[in-house]
Formats: C-alpha cells, structure tokens, sequence
C-alpha cells in the first residue's frame, strides 16, 4: 500500500540571482537533482518564456508553490534586502515584504557562498538555512533539507502518550479531544467574501488539514439550496429572452456556488492529492438538494450549467498549474445525471461541455460565457492572474479535452469513424476562435509537460504511433467543424495544436 508521503508530491519554486553562467549552471544542476529526488521544481531556466512576465510569474511560482528555496549567494542577499526595485532578472529576487506576508515557514535559505561569514537576507535572517557552499559536506545538508521537502525527520519525535493521572472520580480515563473546533475556520461568515474563502481554503489545503476542509466544504454546500430557491422564484415565470440578460440571470444563480468554486480552485492550486481532485463535487452540483424537475427548460437544466462552469474553471487552473493529468481525469470522470442510468465521461456531456440550456443554445454563445467570466468574478484575479491567462489556461484545458476526444475514439474502436467526412464531436471548438496570441500561449502552456500529453493516450493503451498516425484526419474533422459552426473561419489559417507531434518531438 502506498502512503500518503509517497502519494504527496511537494512542489517548491527556487528564487536565485543570476550572479554568472557557472552558477545559472550550478543552480539547474541542483533542481535537476530535487526532480530526481521526487521533488517537483518550478525553475525559470524551464518554465519561464520568451515574453512572459518575469515579477508574474515569481509571484504566481511562489503562490503555487510548497517551498520557496532562496539560494543565496552574496549578490542574491544584496539583492533581497534592496527591496522590489531593480529590472529584468533582478524582479525575480523575493522582496522581504513578500516573504513577511506569506510567512517565513515557507521559505528556506540555500547558502551558497564563498566568505567565512554566512549572509541572509534581513528577512530570513534568523531562519534555519542548509549551506551547500561546501563541496566536501554537501550530500549531508542536501538530506537535511530534501527530509525537510519530504516531511520526513531522520528522527521523529514519538507519539503523546495517556496522562496515567487523567481519570474521572468514577475510576474512568478521560476522553481526549481529536480535535480543537476552534481551530476550523468558520467561511459562513466570509461567505460574500469569496477571496477570504479562498485565502482560507488554499491555507487549509497548505496545511493538510482533512478534517477542516471537509467542514469548510460542508460549509460551502449548506447554503446553496435557500439561495438556489430564491434565485429560482424571481425568474422562473420571467426568464429572458435576450443572451446578455440570460448570461446575467446564469452568473446570478451561480453566485450560490462561487464559495464551494474558490474553495475547489484552491485545492487544485496547493497540489496536494487529497485536496485537489474535486471530481465528487460534480455530483453536488448537478443534483442540488430540493431541486424541482419541472418547469421551463432554461431553468430546470441549471445545474447543467453550473457543472459547465464548474468543469472549465477546474479544468483552467489545472492547467494552469502545470497538472494536466488532473484535468484529464476531470474530463474522464463518469458522470450520471437524476433519472438516468447510464453514465458517461465528463466530455461526453454536451449538455455540459459545451451547450448548456441556460447558457444559450449556441457553443459560440457558451463560450462568450466561459472565456468572460474572470471579468465578472473578480476574485478570479487571485488564482488566475490577468484576464487573459485565464483565457489562456481555459483554452489550454479545451485543448486537452479534444485530444481526449480523439484518444477515446480510437480506444472504443471507433476509429473508422474517422475516415467519414463528417462526424459528431463531443467537444465543441469555439475556443479555436480566440484571438491567436491567446492560442499560441494556451499551447505553450499545453506542451510545458509532454510527458502529462502522453499519458492521455499511455491511460488507454494506444500506441502513439497510432495517434499520430490519425492526427491528420482528425485536424480535418476540426477543421470542417470549425467550417462550419462559423463563416469568421475563413479567414483562419491555422489550427493552434495542428503540428501537436512534431512539436512534442
């Protein structure tokens, strides 16, 4: 049986000064040996491209991460205690007023120095650190702090035993608590703050605290059904006719959710197993308690539309965070609605991939929903960043879920299929409107681990050869998808993830 620490995979960010070509070279040699030592490192020398923004990507890397490892050498620790001025590499330094506000547990100083005297930086300074700067001891301190990564002591203390004087007058032991409740957040309280709740969750999740974050869900959930019935009565006998009004009515009734959303999102940031998959939320949302099935179709069919919104937003920040197997599994996961029997893959479900009643009949139309919504919900900002890197992380999840859609074809023996001139797809492709810049860093951000692309396919057994082998008939079928769900194609050249196999080469 595996356990939980061999399950969890922590992640940590290393900040460093680029002080020379030796110790850039130095630098990338010790994140290739975390990675080998079961560590996922986030480097800029592997994860930082041409045009992106360096002081953004810092502060999303040690956002996302468990640990930020401070490598300091002489010019980083000057660098540091300057505070946030400086340009291009030197806005990679983490200020001291970064370290202070996301507390200093989280940062471990990396001595790498020549001098007899060993520097931090003012706001680590009294901070444990490893020193590396000696060759001839430096497998010894890489253990500490690898143990340390790990959560795993080379000496553990032992477990609290029973007070032998803690007995009731009766002769009984006393019970011990399991837990303080006042340790639990209350988010009923920060319920119209959906920062604080998320704030809250992304700590709790940080922490690997399972019994408060299974109260915070349950917390999220309770209120849903009132505000649901309140949402339901003002409009079903005045359900709009115009897209913009339908699309305000949809983002009012989702408001119920956005609690449970930030709590899900901050789960799937922290990493951890136990906190990031949020499959069985599904279930929540498209079955909410109380829910009458009868009455105008618009309405009745909601929940379709908050799973919609539940499934990209999810699917975005995986994405996002570098888990595209995650999303994968989101998109796979078998879904079975009130009063069906069967069940089908996530993706399967037009109904909520891409057509959800309430959100317009149109996949263009839902997807002016989706792509807009970060500018709607503003505490979207915090998990996502800019407008558009959400865009960027939403396309990048649709185009994971097109390349399961043809995975999936091929692993029912449907390949045939594929040699017709027009098939059904499951997954709509609106999103190969965007904008191209949008596109091209949405399949950037697709290949960042090609490893995670080739396991859609290694998931059922099919040999890549065969994929890539189909890869062209079934850029035809998104061709002519595109063809004709809109004339703007024409004036399109280029499918964004065409060349998918030569570029994972």
């Amino acid at each position: 049986m595996i356990n939980d620490q061999e399950k969890r995979i922590p992640k940590v960010f290393i900040s460093y000064s680029h002080d020379s070509a030796k110790h850039k070279k130095w630098v990338g040699e010790l994140a290739s040996r975390l990675v080998k030592n079961g560590i996922d490192v986030i480097l800029d020398q592997w994860d930082l491209g041409l045009g992106d923004d360096i002081p953004k990507f810092m502060e999303k890397s040690v956002s996302v991460s468990d640990r930020v490892l401070m490598v300091c050498t002489e010019t980083y620790v000057k660098k540091a205690d300057e505070g946030t001025g400086g340009v291009g590499y030197e806005a990679m330094i983490v200020t001291g007023e970064l370290v202070r506000n996301l507390g200093t547990s989280k940062f471990i100083p990396i001595v790498k120095q020549k001098g007899v005297e060993r520097l931090l930086p003012k706001s680590v300074a009294t901070r444990f650190y490893v020193d590396l700067s000696d060759e001839h001891n430096f497998d010894d301190q890489f253990e500490i702090f690898l143990r340390e990564l790990h959560e795993a002591p080379s000496s553990v203390k032992p477990p609290l035993g029973k007070n032998p004087f803690a007995q009731k007058p009766s002769g009984g032991e006393t019970s011990s608590a399991s837990s303080n409740p006042e340790a639990i957040p209350d988010i009923i309280s920060l319920s119209d703050d959906i920062l604080s709740v998320y704030h809250t969750a992304l700590d709790v999740a940080r922490k690997g605290d399972l019994v408060a974050w299974r109260r915070i869900v349950k917390q999220a959930i309770l209120p849903i059904s009132d505000k649901l019935t309140m949402w339901r009565s003002k409009y079903e006998k005045n359900v709009p006719n115009d897209l913009e009004s339908l699309h305000r009515m949809a983002l009012e009734g989702t408001n119920a959710y956005a609690p449970l959303f930030s709590i899900a999102l901050a789960g799937i940031e922290s990493g951890r197993d136990k906190f990031s998959n949020q499959i069985s939320l599904i279930d929540e949302i498209l079955n909410p308690r109380a829910w009458n099935p009868g009455g105008i179709t618009t309405i009745v069919y909601f929940p379709d539309a908050v799973a919609c919104i539940y499934q990209a937003l999810n699917g975005a920040m995986c994405l996002q965070t570098h888990q595209l197997s995650l999303s994968a599994k989101l998109a796979r996961a078998k879904v079975t609605k009130r009063y069906e029997d069967k069940s089908l893959p996530l993706y399967q479900r037009h109904e909520i991939v891409g057509w959800p009643d309430t959100l317009g009949r149109k996949s263009t139309d839902v997807w002016s929903f989706l792509s807009s919504i970060s500018r709607k919900w503003e505490w979207l900002n915090e998990p996502f960043g800019k407008f558009e890197e959400y865009r960027e992380s939403l396309c990048a999840y649709y185009l994971v879920l097109n390349i399961i859609e043809l995975v999936d074809t091929i692993a029912a023996g449907n390949e045939s299929m594929l040699q017709e001139n027009e098939i059904r797809l499951d997954v709509p492709l609106s999103f190969l409107h965007e904008d191209y810049e949008i596109l091209r860093r949405a399949y950037r951000l697709l290949l960042v681990d090609p490893v995670q692309i080739r396991d859609i396919w290694v998931a059922k057994n099919i040999p890549e050869n065969k994929i890539k082998e189909l890869w062209p008939r079934w850029v035809y079928h998104i061709t002519y998808w595109l063809s004709r769900s809109s004339s703007f194609f024409r004036f399109r050249t280029t499918i964004i993830h065409e060349n998918l196999f030569n570029d994972l080469e």
